[in-house]
């Protein structure tokens, strides 16, 4: 066996002095609070991505495409659908579904007032599982049939200000110049997501009664809807002539569907991932992510700091055994590798501990919801948590590491040891 090993496990598990035993504690604790606080971190953020992800993808799917006239002029030109193109873009590998919308901004009048909406036409291929899970009250559009459908679903914020329950009919009013119509339509459901900015716009109906406002033929649509199978981000290496020579790209998947789909599809068509379509949402999504590395990058100096001082502490208390063990004929470098080693047992105790509190408390907010959010400025209820196992073994990884390496550098200071005086040391 390594007599390094060997010995550093014996000073280890051993009753230590009264002033190291309280450092050494502290330091195990700071260690444990540090790899908690850096798992709570990243599972908490992931979980608000994915969550907001979802919301925002349910209303607007993961890549949108439209028509490039949108953006040369303000004249509404539909895009026709084609069943060759449609194949296309359903043939490609990360698609899951393709569904047309018809878009159009009119007024919802009930008897206590009116409001103005972004109506969202659909048909019967629409994916409907984001929507499903968001119904509060009454039920989903039924879209099946031949016959145009006037209903609505409405949000609970709609509801709210138009007071408006489920059975309940109102008025849709559509003004395109000087000329106005209107449907009768009647509440089918009313929904809530948390996300105000969308739950006070988007309601949805048939998109037949859109077309006919419109006076579009059946195969004319605003836009089609793409979602995808995985959404996982990837990464590839790249060759730099410059250091360090390989560089680790990110892979955006709705970037590169929207890439694949532009390919395959017409010179106008036009496909956008949500990312572009809600920039605002996104980057505040990445300035959560900045704070987490700030979090990550203060807890590991926190960690290296304390550390460096238990074993100064240590070595301090150990001096006549340095010096014992350099009288022997004990080189430096073995002695300086036995409190590296007795480093390396309290940095895992540590990692250990952290690990019981930090998933610990994942767990308990996961199961019983207990930490609760003010959803108009989070979009969320609870406190979302994503078990991210990958970056978690990173955290207990990295922290060994670097903890580990690091602590070579205090214990330098055992060179320069005379046994001599090291012997007589009190």
């Amino acid at each position: 066996m390594n007599f390094e090993y060997f010995f550093a496990r014996r000073i280890t598990f051993v009753g230590q002095r009264s002033v190291s035993d309280l450092v050494v504690k502290l330091a195990i604790i700071s260690i444990a609070l540090a790899v908690a606080t850096m798992e709570i971190s990243l599972s908490v953020v992931q979980g608000f991505e994915i969550a907001i992800q979802e919301k925002v993808v349910g209303f607007a799917s993961h890549v949108q495409i439209g028509t490039y006239a949108r953006d040369i002029n303000k004249e509404i030109r539909p895009l026709r659908q084609n069943d060759s193109t449609l194949r296309q873009i359903k043939a490609l590998p990360n698609v899951a579904t393709v569904a047309p919308y018809v878009q159009y901004i009119a007024f919802c009048q009930s008897d206590y007032g009116m409001e103005g909406v972004t109506l969202k036409g659909v048909d019967s291929t629409y994916h409907w599982g984001f929507f499903r899970s968001s119904l509060q009250k009454g039920r989903l559009l039924d879209l099946s049939g031949d016959k145009e459908v006037l209903e609505i679903l409405i949000s609970k914020k709609q509801a709210s200000l138009l007071n408006l329950s489920v059975g309940d009919r109102s008025k849709l009013i559509f003004i395109n110049g000087e000329r106005h119509r209107q449907r009768p339509v009647r509440v089918s459901g009313i929904y809530e997501t948390g996300m105000e900015e969308f739950d006070v716009q988007v309601m949805l109906c048939d998109m037949r009664m859109l077309q006919r406002i419109w006076r579009w033929e059946p195969n004319e649509v605003s836009g089609l809807e793409v979602n995808l199978l995985n959404v996982e981000r990837s990464y590839e290496w790249e060759f730099d002539k410059t250091w360090p020579f390989l560089h680790r790209i990110p892979i955006d998947p709705l970037y590169k569907a929207a890439e694949a789909i532009n390919e395959v599809t017409p010179f106008d068509y036009a496909a956008e991932p949500v990312s572009m379509l809600y920039p605002e949402i996104f980057d505040w999504l990445n300035l959560l992510h900045q704070n987490v590395t700030f979090i990550l990058l203060l807890m590991v100096i926190v960690a290296l700091i304390n550390m460096s001082s238990v074993v100064l502490i240590l070595i301090i208390e150990r001096t006549r055994t340095i010096g014992i063990l350099k009288s022997m004929g004990m080189a430096a470098y073995r002695i300086q590798r036995m409190f590296v080693w007795k480093a390396f047992f309290l940095i895992a105790v540590g990692i250990l501990l952290g690990n019981v509190l930090g998933i610990g408390l994942l767990a308990s907010l996961s199961e019983w919801e207990w930490l609760k959010l003010d959803q108009q400025s989070y979009f969320v209820q609870k406190v979302p948590v994503a078990w991210v196992w990958g970056k978690f073994a990173m955290v207990n990884l990295g922290i060994i590491f670097t903890c580990t390496l690091f602590m070579f550098i205090p214990t330098v200071i055992i060179a320069k040891i005379s046994p001599l005086k090291a012997i007589r040391f009190e």
